[in-house]
């Protein structure tokens, strides 16, 4: 009954990653007169933004039912980037970085919400880490077909050359969101005994403080989180530009390791399956440091330029199967809530550190990627990811 709540979600996650000028952002900022330290305060603004409005809207998720989230996600980001159009000053660009840190709070627990209980009970952990992948992965051939074409739309990277793009995006936005208003509420046990936002909020509380199982795996969530975002909106392209790197090159190196991105969230499941799950898990979290450390000593336009490909198709591979443990974890009441929660605490650590990490670009990017690497690494042994039990992660325990 509920599949085509999953197909749909599909389809709007490919619309909400229809960015057509979103590889070259950094680009268009610096051209507008802002350095890396104003923008990387966007992305802070965005992220504290998303850490202050999480649990709100968790709790708006669970009484309201996540379609209507996930509608005011769509309508939110397609507001502000029609916004952008006109942004000039630097306190535009605040309040856009607000609509927007709004926008993905609405989605971040409610997308997972409504795949999980869209799933027929029977198989559901097994069909969780599939589904989610196939909506990860058609967001990432977003990424994929979008930076070909506003490459041609933003040709020379002139800041006039990209109204046009960030016009045809929001207009991609306006689908996602009819789409969105036809996706149908899945039922629960829980229908009928509907909590108070306090009731939920204290009870989603409770459920990651006591549950040991599931508190290690959100531990491991926040701090090894790869910092993907900041990479692809803050640093890569600078980066890629200093070693010769041309403005289109800059869209086709992200179009290449979206597209691979799009096959491994599609098939990690698959990696499990090989490496089994503890092997699986230490790779899949520990790789992005490794790759950081790499992209810090390579040089030359070539060799940065595959070093980012792998990274963006890598960095977030752990993503469906985490998705998958923790859902297991939650009952429907509570889902949207306890999800926002772990994500608030995610939002929390990136607002924190990529304005360090932008701090440390401003005198090396070099030097920036190497502290991202060795954070990732070091907390992911801190946290013994190694000692992962290979039969099921929920069996984890202190």
């Amino acid at each position: 009954m509920f599949a085509s709540n999953i197909n749909k979600i599909v389809i709007i996650s490919f619309l909400q990653r229809f960015h057509l000028y979103i590889h070259a952002y950094a680009l268009l900022l610096l051209g507008r007169g802002l350095d890396l330290i104003q923008i990387s305060l966007l992305e802070s603004v965005v992220i504290g933004t998303i850490f202050l409005m999480e649990v709100p809207t968790g709790i708006l998720a669970d009484r309201i039912g996540r379609k209507w989230s996930i509608f005011f996600s769509t309508f939110f980001l397609m507001c502000a980037e029609f916004l952008f159009i006109f942004a000039r000053d630097f306190t535009w660009y605040i309040g856009i970085s607000f609509i927007t840190g709004t926008a993905f709070a609405f989605a971040s627990g409610a997308i997972e919400a409504m795949v999980y209980d869209s799933l027929p009970e029977e198989g559901r952990d097994d069909a969780m880490k599939k589904a989610m992948g196939r909506v990860n992965s058609w967001g990432l051939i977003a990424f994929f077909i979008s930076p070909i074409i506003g490459a041609f739309i933003i040709g020379d990277a002139s800041p006039d050359n990209f109204i046009p793009a960030i016009a045809l995006t929001v207009v991609a936005l306006f689908i996602g969101c009819l789409i969105s208003l036809t996706l149908r509420e899945p039922t629960s046990k829980w229908d009928n005994e509907k909590q108070s936002a306090v009731q939920l909020f204290r009870d989603g509380v409770s459920i990651v403080v006591n549950n040991s199982r599931l508190r290690r795996l959100a531990l491991l969530i926040i701090f090894t989180t790869p910092f993907t975002g900041t990479l692809v909106t803050t640093f890569a392209a600078p980066y890629l530009t200093q070693n010769e790197v041309s403005a289109f090159l800059v869209g086709i190196v992200f179009a290449v390791g979206s597209l691979l991105g799009a096959v491994t969230q599609r098939y990690a499941y698959k990696i499990e399956e090989w490496l089994g799950q503890r092997t699986a898990i230490a790779v899949l979290i520990l790789l992005p440091g490794m790759m950081y450390w790499i992209l810090a000593i390579v040089a030359g336009p070539g060799l940065t330029m595959l070093v980012i490909i792998f990274m963006y198709a890598t960095n977030d591979m752990k993503a469906p199967l985490f998705s998958a443990y923790q859902n297991a974890l939650i009952n429907s009441r509570n889902r949207a809530t306890v999800l926002s929660l772990i994500n608030m605490f995610v939002n929390l650590f990136i607002a924190i550190f990529a304005p360090l990490y932008a701090s440390l670009a401003q005198q090396s990017l070099s030097l920036a990627f190497v502290t991202m690497g060795a954070v990732i690494v070091g907390a992911g042994l801190l946290l013994r990811v190694y000692r992962l039990p290979a039969e099921n992660v929920s069996e984890i325990a202190d």
